[in-house]
C-alpha cells in the first residue's frame, strides 16, 4: 500500500479536486468489502450465537442476558465518539484509518475467543465474566470498525461510487454472515467433537484468524483520497461536543442514525430468536443453518440491484419500497409454516428486497458527512461515523436484549418448553420485526437529502 502522509496538503487538495472523476477499481472495492466480511465473522458470531451460548452452553440465567446486552452496549455512547475523535485527528504515514484496523484486529480476535470461552463457577462468576468480555469486545470492535466505516468517506465523495462501495460492503457483510450463520454449528460440532464449550472457543479462534487476514488486505489496498489537511484540523481544534452539536442540526445524519438504530434492532431480534424459532416452532434444529444464512443470502442477492434501485429512486423511496416488501413477506409466513420449501422461498424473497436498506443506510450516512462539510465546513467523518456505529451496535444490543427479555416474559425454559412459550415465540418472530419495520418507514419518510446531494458535491468541489 502506498504511504498516505496526511501532512502532504498538496496531495490532499489535488485528490479532493479530482474526486468527482476518480473511479475506484474493482480490486479496491473487493478489498474494501473484506473489512465487513471480517467484521461480520466476528460480530456476526456475537450477534447470532452469543445469546444461545450464554443460555444453553454457559448456562447463564436468561433474564440476566437481556440486561447484559443492553448495559454493555450503552457504554458505546461514550466509547465510539472518543474513538471517532481520535480518528479525525490521526496523522500517520500509514494513513488516518488504516493503523486502527491493522493493529486493532489482533486483540479483537483474541477477545473473541475469550468471549466464547466457558468459565466454570456460580451464576455470579459466569455473569461477571460475561460482562467483562462482552464490554471488552465492544470497545475493541469499535477501535477497528469505526475507522473502517470512516474509510468510505475518505475513498470517494461521489454518491454513485459510494453506492457501489456500499453494495460491495453489504456483499462482504452478507458473505461473512452467511459463513458465520451456516458454518458455526457444524464447526462447533466438528472441532469440539461433541463438546460445545470447546467447539465454540475453537470456532471463534478460526474466525478471528480469518478476520486478521481480511483487514490486512483492506489496509494494503484501500486508499484514502480525500483528507482534510491535518494542519487545518489542528487549527480548528474541533472537539467531540462541537461536532455533535453540529450533528444535531444535521437532519440527514440524524435520520440515518435513527434509521440504522431501528434496522439493527430488527436484525438483532430476528437473528437472536431464529434459533429458538427453528428448534421449538418449526421443530427442526437443522433449519437454523438454513434460515440464519438466508438472512444474508438476501443481502448478497440484493447487491445485484440495490445500487441501481437507490440511484433511480433515491434513498427515501427505495427504503420505503424495500420495507413494504418485508412487511408483505412476514404477513404471509405464518400461514405457510407447514410448507417448509414455500416458507423458505417467501422468507428469502422478503430478505432480498428488505436488504436494500442495508446498502442504503451506509450511503445515507456517507452523504450526510458531505452535507456536514457543506453546511458547517467540517467533515469530522470519524466522529460522525462513530455516532452511526453507536446506533448500529446499540440497535443489535437492544434487539438481542429485547429477544432475551421476551424469552423471559413468555416463560421460556430450555429444560421444559410449554405450549404458551411456543405461542410466544411466534409473536416475537413475526410481530416485533413488523412493528419495527413500520417505524423505519415513518423515519425514512423524512429523509430529504436525495435531491440536494448532487448540488452539494458540486459546491464542495469548487471550494
Amino acid at each position: 500500500m502506498k504511504n498516505m502522509a496526511s501532512k502532504n496538503a498538496d496531495f490532499n487538495s489535488s485528490a479532493a479536486s479530482h474526486e468527482d472523476v476518480v473511479k475506484i477499481s474493482a480490486k479496491e472495492k473487493f478489498s474494501y468489502s473484506l473489512g465487513d466480511f471480517s467484521s461480520n465473522l466476528i460480530w456476526g458470531l456475537i450477534g447470532s450465537y452469543l445469546l444461545f451460548f450464554y443460555t444453553n452452553v454457559a448456562l447463564i440465567p436468561v433474564a440476566a442476558t437481556g440486561t447484559l446486552f443492553l448495559l454493555a452496549r450503552s457504554l458505546d455512547a461514550f466509547i465510539d465518539p472518543v474513538i471517532g475523535g481520535f480518528v479525525d485527528r490521526t496523522d500517520t504515514k500509514m494513513g488516518r484509518t488504516i493503523p486502527y484496523m491493522r493493529y486493532g484486529i489482533i486483540p479483537l480476535a483474541i477477545i473473541l475467543v475469550l468471549t466464547f470461552s466457558y468459565i466454570p463457577g456460580s451464576d455470579t462468576v459466569k455473569i461477571v465474566y460475561a460482562y467483562i468480555t462482552y464490554i471488552a469486545i465492544g470497545i475493541i470492535y469499535s477501535m477497528v470498525n469505526v475507522p473502517y466505516g470512516s474509510l468510505m468517506t475518505l475513498m470517494s465523495r461521489d454518491s454513485g461510487e459510494k453506492a457501489k462501495l456500499s453494495s460491495f460492503r453489504v456483499a462482504g457483510a452478507a458473505i461473512g454472515s452467511i459463513a458465520v450463520t451456516g458454518l458455526t454449528m457444524p464447526l462447533v460440532n466438528m472441532l469440539g467433537r461433541g463438546n460445545q464449550r470447546l467447539g465454540f472457543a475453537l470456532t471463534a479462534a478460526l474466525f478471528g484468524i480469518v478476520g486478521i487476514i481480511g483487514f490486512e488486505i483492506v489496509a494494503r489496498n484501500c486508499k484514502e483520497r480525500y483528507l482534510t489537511p491535518v494542519a487545518q484540523k489542528t487549527a480548528e481544534k474541533t472537539n467531540i461536543l462541537k461536532t455533535y452539536k453540529q450533528a444535531l442540526k444535521n437532519k440527514p445524519w440524524g435520520i440515518s442514525a435513527i434509521f440504522a438504530l431501528l434496522l439493527f434492532i430488527r436484525i438483532g431480534v430476528i437473528v437472536a430468536i431464529t434459533i429458538y424459532f427453528a428448534i421449538y416452532v418449526l421443530k427442526s434444529p437443522a433449519l437454523i443453518s438454513v434460515l440464519l444464512p438466508l438472512l444474508y443470502v438476501g443481502q448478497l442477492l440484493s447487491t445485484l440491484f440495490s445500487a441501481k434501485m437507490i440511484e433511480k429512486l433515491g434513498h427515501r423511496k427505495a427504503n420505503i419500497v424495500a420495507n413494504l416488501g418485508f412487511i408483505i413477506a412476514y404477513a404471509i409466513l405464518p400461514f405457510i409454516e407447514n410448507n417448509i420449501p414455500l416458507f423458505i422461498l417467501v422468507y428469502l424473497a422478503g430478505n432480498v428486497i428488505s436488504a436494500v436498506t442495508a446498502s442504503s443506510v451506509f450511503g445515507m450516512n456517507a452523504d450526510s458527512v458531505d452535507y456536514n462539510e457543506w453546511k458547517f465546513g467540517d467533515r469530522s467523518e470519524g466522529t460522525l461515523y462513530a455516532g452511526y456505529s453507536f446506533a448500529t451496535k446499540v440497535g443489535m444490543a437492544i434487539g438481542s436484549a429485547l429477544a432475551g427479555y421476551a424469552l423471559s416474559w413468555i416463560g421460556f425454559n430450555a429444560k421444559h418448553v410449554t405450549a404458551s412459550a411456543i405461542s410466544g415465540l411466534n409473536i416475537i418472530f413475526y410481530v416485533i420485526p413488523v412493528v419495527i419495520t413500520i417505524l423505519m418507514i415513518v423515519v425514512v419518510a423524512f429523509y430529504d437529502l436525495d435531491a440536494q446531494h448532487k448540488q452539494i458535491v458540486e459546491d464542495l468541489s469548487k471550494r
